[in-house]
């Protein structure tokens, strides 16, 4: 045990066990999922970049909850939004539409603060699996936009880069193995009558940041900022928004990419045990050089942290019939 975690500890930073890769078994969206989240409050500092950085958004309050939920599109939707395998709802009253494959997660349409916009002409590929630190990819979209005020055609580019990794600072919380995906999507708008695209009449464009760790199914932390432009109908609007997992290892329906989850951690006190334990009953608790500091029952779904130093641990729970498991925890 002791050489396993030594190993670790030299392949890897003091917060993370592995660099984390998106993947459609570990974050593809999955029908009945719930996520408990919150809108931010304050300004999200999205600037650094590379491997092994900050990012610090520590200064980050949550504001209202939102259940975030994934369901299976409507007989209208899929007559909307042709090919759609899912229906993502943000809480705020904003849906996304995603045809899900082996290799990608593209988007068919977009409901979002009154505007509609439908990928019939052209998907959007969001994501590709497998996606790893500093990954890139770009695509194609065409389709029809209508925002209340003015509709009529779009065309343009989403690219999609892995530009980040490291820890993530989000209010009085701290999250390892963070991979940050940027994605900005750049729209040309048409009249509905200009079918060669000869005329732009005005664009929209977004910049959506999604910072995902090695532990739960969808994003920790997500921020969007979208802009239109529409000249000729005096048409400058800018739009932001920010959401977070409120307790991500809690987020039900199977959303984390573990049977079972432990919460929270950050750990202060006592640590709780949910979902489906089957016959792992023995816990045992390692630094990260491999020195057992607490061991004992977790039959009454808790465990007692209190006595620990602050720091990062490895939980490593055992049964008779299962094979160990192990999990990274962080002390305060």
């Amino acid at each position: 045990m002791k050489t396993i975690y030594f190993i670790l500890l030299s392949a890897c930073s003091s917060v993370a066990f592995s660099q984390t890769t998106i993947t459609k078994s570990a974050n593809d969206y999955l029908i009945g999922n719930t996520i408990n989240s919150a809108n931010v409050l304050g300004t999200p500092d999205n600037s650094s970049t590379g491997s092994g950085v900050t990012f610090n958004n520590s200064s980050l309050t949550s504001g209202t909850a939102v259940v975030a939920s994934v369901a299976t599109p409507s007989a209208v939707e899929l007559t909307d939004f042709p090919g759609t395998t899912v229906k993502f709802d943000d809480g705020n009253g904003n849906s996304i539409f995603y045809k899900s494959s082996a290799t990608q997660l593209e988007i068919t349409g977009a409901g979002i603060s009154g505007a509609t916009l439908n990928f019939n002409a052209d998907n959007a590929i969001f994501l590709k699996f497998p996606t790893a630190f500093s990954n890139t990819y770009n695509d194609t979209a065409r389709g029809t936009f209508s925002n209340g005020t003015v509709s009529g055609l779009f065309k343009g580019t989403i690219t999609t880069t892995a530009d980040a990794t490291g820890t993530l600072l989000l209010g009085g919380d701290t999250f390892g193995n963070i991979l940050r995906i940027k994605t900005v999507q750049s729209y040309n708008l048409y009249q509905s009558t200009d079918t060669t695209y000869f005329f732009s009449i005005g664009t929209l464009t977004s910049t959506i940041y999604t910072y995902y760790d090695n532990v739960n199914r969808y994003p920790l932390f997500t921020t969007t900022t979208a802009t239109i432009v529409v000249p000729i109908l005096s048409i400058n609007q800018t739009t932001n928004a920010a959401v977070r997992q409120v307790t991500p290892t809690l987020a039900t329906g199977n959303a984390n990419k573990n049977d079972f989850q432990v919460y929270p951690n950050p750990v202060k006190d006592q640590l709780f045990f949910a979902g489906d334990l089957g016959n792992y009953s023995q816990v045992k608790v390692y630094t990260l050089d491999g020195k057992l500091v607490k061991s004992g029952s977790i039959s009454n779904q808790k465990l007692d942290l209190s006595n620990l130093s602050s720091g990062n641990y490895i939980l490593e729970l055992s049964s008779k019939t299962e094979k160990s498991k192990t999990i990274h925890i962080i002390k305060n």
